[in-house]
């Protein structure tokens, strides 16, 4: 900084990084008033003392600080207030490093599950689906985030908006991460889903990792029969009749509860025609 003892607003900009429009209204809140004024022409001239105040402000706008806190700090002017005022600050911004990191995982989440679904949609369509898709597989141990309820006269037709809502509030409460798919498994018998029955019903989500939560608990770890549903949902009945004649013409025995893992769901995309699901139901080797 050149050693003199006034600096024309236009050199403030240059040398301090502050464009002249945020110096005027500094100065019109009282924040920063220039202590020459030129009577005639109007110019603003700044002292030496003002240069670094106006250079700290700039420091603590950079770190989120709001100008009337800005403006407590310098009438301050005590290197302990700054000191607490900065690690206050940095808790601020921590917390706030945490719900982006969360927003990114959230949103990585949910763009590699519609991959996954596209992927599906580029290689089939609708009418090329046969029992010749039925795949017999191992379904991988993982750890579910799950609610289980009975509901009343009962037909899945229609996904239940409010169960999957309860869902996703009940795991951002607990500040969990999930990968991705939602799972419903339908605790009756095969089809008893489709009519209108009262029924006991598992939503669930995937996590990354277990907790110790009685909503927690071991998903997968066994065979079964899958294929994928592409389409309206509301038609995917047709598909759980086709699996059903395919294992029992194989001489597979379902062994466990029916689910659906919706990997492009209704409430992804408002177009049937791109909803993929996959039906998983548990079997014994012939």
């Amino acid at each position: 900084m050149q050693s003199q003892e006034k600096y024309p607003i236009g050199e403030v900009e240059r040398i301090c990084n502050i464009p002249i429009k945020t110096l005027r209204y500094y100065d019109s809140i009282n924040l920063v008033i220039p202590d020459f004024r030129d009577e005639k022409s109007g110019y603003r001239y700044y002292s030496k003392e003002q240069m670094v105040t106006i250079c700290i402000i700039r420091k603590l706008r950079m770190l989120g600080f709001g100008l009337k806190e800005i403006q407590n700090i310098i009438n301050d002017n005590r290197a302990h207030i700054l000191e607490e005022s900065i690690d206050s600050k940095l808790i601020e911004i921590s917390s706030e490093i945490k719900k982006l990191q969360q927003k990114y995982a959230e949103g990585y989440t949910f763009s590699q599950r519609l991959k996954k679904g596209v992927d599906i949609l580029s290689l089939y369509s609708k009418d090329e689906l046969t029992s010749k898709d039925i795949t017999i597989e191992e379904i991988p141990q993982s750890y579910i985030l799950f609610t289980k309820k009975q509901m009343k006269n009962y037909s899945n037709k229609d996904v239940s908006l409010e169960r999957w809502v309860e869902l996703i509030n009940l795991s951002n409460k607990l500040n969990l991460e999930n990968k991705g798919s939602i799972v419903v498994t339908y605790y009756s018998n095969p089809l008893e889903q489709f009519l209108y029955k009262d029924l006991d019903i598992e939503f669930a989500m995937y996590l990354k990792s277990p907790i110790d939560l009685p909503n927690c608990k071991k998903f997968g770890g066994f065979t079964a029969a899958t294929t994928i549903h592409i389409g309206d949902y509301a038609n995917i009945i047709n598909k759980h009749i086709e699996m059903i004649q395919y294992l029992n013409k194989s001489g597979y025995k379902i062994n466990g509860n029916i689910s659906e893992e919706f990997i492009i769901s209704p409430f992804d995309v408002n177009n049937p025609n791109e909803h993929v699901t996959k039906i998983i139901i548990p079997i014994e080797k012939p």
